[in-house]
């Protein structure tokens, strides 16, 4: 029997992802609506294990908020969580990052943060990719980097960003780590 997993929001990475997992498990995305608003996962499947979130750039914090309580109130009983978070948010990066879109920064990365928070809080396994500067196409060789070490300011492509996810969905690798993303030429 398939497994299901949930996809959550619409971007280039979550398409990808989408993509490579289709022949693998039954897949649930919700890319649209108010993803704030616990009333857009209404009726997830009971044998829901999986989740990723590409919820962004701004509400993330509340995005999982929503979510978790749906999967309680449901009493759904996820083995693993995904999600795609931004590099910054505990001031690891050396150099310059652009976020482009976003006004106000410094909220962003507190968002950003503070969904990690809840998705720990939850008690599941999970994968945080934290991404640097994310482009369209690929310039080298992807690169992971620990939580608490130092990255460098650079690019990392969608590909490489989806390689990273499916191999955490696949393998259960970076299980309860959070991971920077870059690519090295």
């Amino acid at each position: 029997m398939m497994k299901t997993i949930l996809l959550i929001g619409n971007n280039p990475v979550e398409k990808l992802v989408a993509k490579r997992l289709q022949d693998q498990f039954k897949l649930i995305e919700i890319t649209s609506g108010d993803l704030t608003e616990e009333k857009a996962y209404a009726d997830l499947p009971k044998d829901l294990t999986k989740m990723v979130s590409f919820v962004g750039p701004m509400d993330a914090d509340l995005a999982m908020e929503s979510f978790f309580a749906a999967v309680r109130q449901q009493s759904i009983k996820l083995d693993q969580v995904v999600m795609i978070s931004t590099a910054g948010i505990d001031n690891e990066v050396v150099g310059q990052l652009d976020y482009p879109g976003i006004a106000d920064v410094t909220e962003y990365l507190r968002e950003q943060r503070y969904a990690i928070k809840i998705i720990d809080e939850e008690e599941i396994p999970y994968t945080i990719f934290r991404p640097v500067n994310v482009i369209n196409e690929k310039l080298g060789t992807p690169f992971a980097i620990n939580e608490g070490e130092k990255v460098p300011a650079g690019n990392v492509s969608h590909e490489t960003i989806a390689d990273f996810v499916v191999q955490a969905i696949q393998t259960s690798k970076y299980q309860n780590q959070s991971i920077a993303l870059l690519e090295t030429k």
